[in-house]
Formats: C-alpha cells, structure tokens, sequence
C-alpha cells in the first residue's frame, strides 16, 4: 500500500464518513417533526366536531362536520389507489352546506369508478386534511384523471369556488365505497435510521484508523 494510496483512501473514507453523519443528524431531525405531528395530530383529534359552516380558522386533522347535500356530477376520482392489495380509485364530490359554502369530501376507495351520489340532505363527518404537493413521480392531473389533489385547478375544473381544505368523511353512504381512514399511518422509525447510520459512520471511522495503523506499523519495520 502506497502512501498515495493511503491518503486517497483516507479521504474518501472521511467523506463518507461525514455523509453518513450527515443522514444520521437528518434522521434525528425528521424524529422530532414526526414528533411534533403526531403530538398535533392528537391535540386536533381530542377536540370537539366543528360546524364547517361556522370555522372561522381550520387546522388540518380537526374533527368536522357538515349538513347539506352532495352536488349531482360533481364526483372525480383520485387514480391509482391500492386498498388491501386491489386497485381501485378514492371517490371525491363536492358538498355544499346549508350556508352554501362548496366542501370538497373524499368519501372512500372503490374497486372501480361510481358516479352517483345521495341526493338528499344528509349530515357529513370527517376529519380535515389539506392537500400534499405532488412527488416527483406523480403523474400531471389532465381531467377527468386525477392523480393529487390541487383545489386551485378543482374549483376552474368543476366550476365551484371550493374551501381551502377537503374532508375525510368517516361514512360513505355507499356499500361500495370503502370509508378510508382520515390519517395516514404514522410510523416513528426515524431514531433506529439515525442509529444505523451513526453506526456505519463509526465502523468506518474504525477502519480508517486501522488500515493507517498497518500502513505506518509497515513503513517502521
């Protein structure tokens, strides 16, 4: 082994030593958001269901209900949605409530597109979520397929001027909608990634100061 050898694998190990560290501090970081979520998630879900009619002020994941009606060939349907292992699509329609505000609902999954929806008076519960940006690999919405939720472009498409929010309803009011759960999953695994991480940081950092023991133990003999 080369000294020139050995400094360019010194300084590579160094690099990925830090990039390791580096994933490991951004794992601690994502800990703690994950954290302060669910500890929101929590605070919002204990409250009391809220009058969407009388909402001065929203917070995403408040328990919200609504009286009103479903508006007739208002339904689009969120594309590519995996339930228990099947494809099918989220069904949306537009509620509007007694004080004539325009409520964008996600009523469930279905195994294929539905387009009717109650036409009479009925009361919705759910929990108010605010839309995700796109991924990067998301496909571009083109109606009357969409694939994220952008109310913006929702309410020029459907011609509704619709509130900034949308809500999960927990009842369907179709047997062949599936209610989907208002939350997401929640996992915290973020402090085993930082330890594995800081772990891998530490094995090389090992085996940086033994190949420079052997290499210097060789050159004194």
């Amino acid at each position: 082994m080369s000294l020139k050898y050995l400094s360019s694998f010194s300084i590579f190990t160094f690099f990925m030593i830090l990039v390791l560290l580096g994933l490991g501090t951004w794992q601690l970081q994502r800990k703690a958001e994950k954290e302060a979520l669910l500890h929101t998630i929590h605070q919002q879900k204990s409250k009391p269901l809220q009058n969407v009619d009388s909402l001065k002020t929203f917070d995403p994941f408040t328990p919200l209900y609504a009286d009103g009606h479903f508006l007739p060939k208002k339904t689009i349907y969120l594309q590519s949605k995996v339930h228990h292992g099947k494809n099918g699509v989220y069904v949306f329609d537009i509620f509007q409530t007694q004080k004539g505000l325009f409520l964008l609902v996600q009523r469930g999954w279905s195994k294929k597109e539905i387009t009717p929806s109650p036409s009479e008076g009925i009361r919705l519960e759910g929990i108010i979520r605010t839309p995700s940006p796109p991924t990067y690999f998301q496909p571009a919405n083109a109606a009357p397929f969409y694939f994220w939720i952008d109310l913006q472009a929702l309410s020029h498409d459907l011609n509704v001027p619709l509130l900034p929010f949308y809500l999960v309803a927990t009842h369907s009011y179709d047997a062949k909608i599936l209610p989907t759960p208002p939350l997401p999953p929640l996992s915290n695994h973020h402090l085993q990634y930082a330890v594995t991480w800081y772990f891998l940081a530490f094995t090389l950092l090992i085996m940086l100061f033994w190949n420079r023991k052997l290499f210097f133990k060789k050159e004194n003999k």
